[in-house]
């Protein structure tokens, strides 16, 4: 067995994750080059079962992890409008009274709960049936490409920021503790390549059914990708919270 072939990588399926995807591809390590590509919540899965030992998952999904490191300092994070977080309404803020989550994301359903606590002070009934509510919480490409009639929308990491005056990080890179640092050096490589071609990374794996000018524009102005002392800060505020919310 070759000395990196035990390392299994899970990446999230959203164009916010196609530069670390494009710098994972042109890794000269073969497992690292070959993640598998599932919806957030299943990269937190295939991390809690061993599917995978290095994964891209829902901050959310962390307390529920057992003996992991995150990997510095790359993640994904917004400060400010992200363009692929909302919660979208039928029904002025104040007057919603059924949110349906996201299936995808504990980490967004997690947002709206503290939001609509400790910054809109509403309390709604949540639900995983969309027809049943008068406001959903929508991420990633199907956010980005969503023209449905709602007329009420709200950026989730924007509302974030003016409540808590710090950005927001959806989601980090997380390693299980026997995987040694010498590929996680590499590892790190890749991700940088990755962010710092974002123009070739759309273009060899699409846009999200945006326009090219527009989903480069997101991943350059929309999405951070690097943790700074501020992100870790909003995460650990994040995971407080979520504690006390549930």
């Amino acid at each position: 067995m070759g000395k990196h072939e035990h390392i299994h990588v899970s990446l999230v399926s959203y164009l916010n994750s196609y530069p670390f995807h494009y710098g994972l591809l042109n890794s000269d390590i073969e497992a690292i080059a070959n993640p598998e590509i599932v919806p957030p919540a299943k990269c937190a899965e295939n991390f809690k079962t061993g599917k995978s030992n290095i994964a891209l998952v829902p901050v959310g999904a962390l307390p529920e992890l057992k003996s992991y490191r995150i990997i510095e300092p790359f993640c994904i994070a917004a400060s400010g409008i992200v363009k692929s977080v909302f919660l979208q309404s039928h029904s002025p803020l104040q007057k919603i009274q059924k949110i349906a989550l996201d299936p995808d994301s504990r980490s967004s359903n997690l947002l709206t709960k503290i939001l609509c606590e400790h910054s809109w002070q509403i309390s709604p009934e949540f639900t995983h049936i969309e027809n049943e509510a008068d406001a959903r919480v929508i991420i990633g490409d199907r956010a980005l490409q969503s023209s449905e009639n709602y007329p009420y929308r709200f950026d989730l990491a924007e509302e974030w920021t003016i409540k808590f005056g710090l950005p927001f990080v959806f989601a980090v890179w997380i390693t299980a503790e026997n995987i040694d640092n010498e590929a996680i050096s590499e590892f790190n490589k890749a991700l940088e390549f990755g962010i710092s071609n974002i123009e070739k990374a759309v273009d060899k794996f699409g846009t999200a059914n945006i326009s090219r000018e527009d989903a480069i524009d997101y991943l350059n102005d929309n999405i951070v990708f690097r943790m700074d002392s501020d992100a870790k800060e909003a995460m650990n505020l994040f995971l407080r919270l979520a504690k006390i919310t549930g």
